[in-house]
């Protein structure tokens, strides 16, 4: 009896292998780019996706949206790899921002930043700074029409990711 159950054994691993085979591709699961992970190298934060969330919290709030300045998010990357490079969040007066937006020749009204560091997800990030009274502030800045944002990856920091966003009244 014991010799028909071992003469078996191969016929059925090979059928368990083929019904395996059978089942297809794993589904690949599609992370929107608010959730994607930053504190990993190589990622930055998707500028599209940010703003939209950002904007439709603003419209949300009677404000209108904020409009992609790529010389803001340049300035805002070189705030986000300053802070990395130091380990550390600065606040807006250490930042020398109006010196940056003189430099790069954006007139302004009035500017507002954030500056944080340990959100692993723009989602994460934007819950912070919503339930922050100063960064909600922000965010919801009435009089900008302006934004950039950018993050620096740091990965022997305890925070691994750095983030900025500016946001600028014109004059």
């Amino acid at each position: 009896m014991i010799r028909v159950h071992l003469r078996l054994a191969p016929a059925l691993a090979l059928g368990a292998a083929l019904a395996a085979c059978s089942r297809g591709p794993a589904p690949v699961e599609h992370t929107p780019p608010f959730y994607q992970r930053l504190d990993i190298g190589g990622r930055s934060v998707d500028p599209a996706s940010s703003l939209s969330m950002i904007n439709q919290y603003r419209v949300n709030n009677g404000l209108q949206p904020l409009h992609w300045d790529p010389t803001l998010a340049r300035i805002a990357q070189a705030q986000a790899d300053q802070m990395a490079g130091k380990d550390r969040v600065h606040s807006t007066d250490e930042a020398g921002l109006d010196r940056d937006l003189a430099g790069a020749g954006i007139g302004y009204a009035s500017f507002l930043a954030n500056f944080s560091a340990g959100y692993r997800t723009f989602a994460e990030a934007f819950s912070g700074w919503r339930e922050s009274p100063k960064h909600n502030a922000t965010m919801l800045s009435a009089r900008a029409t302006t934004v950039g944002l950018a993050t620096a990856y740091a990965p022997s920091s305890k925070y691994k990711i750095f983030w900025t966003l500016v946001v600028v009244e014109p004059r």
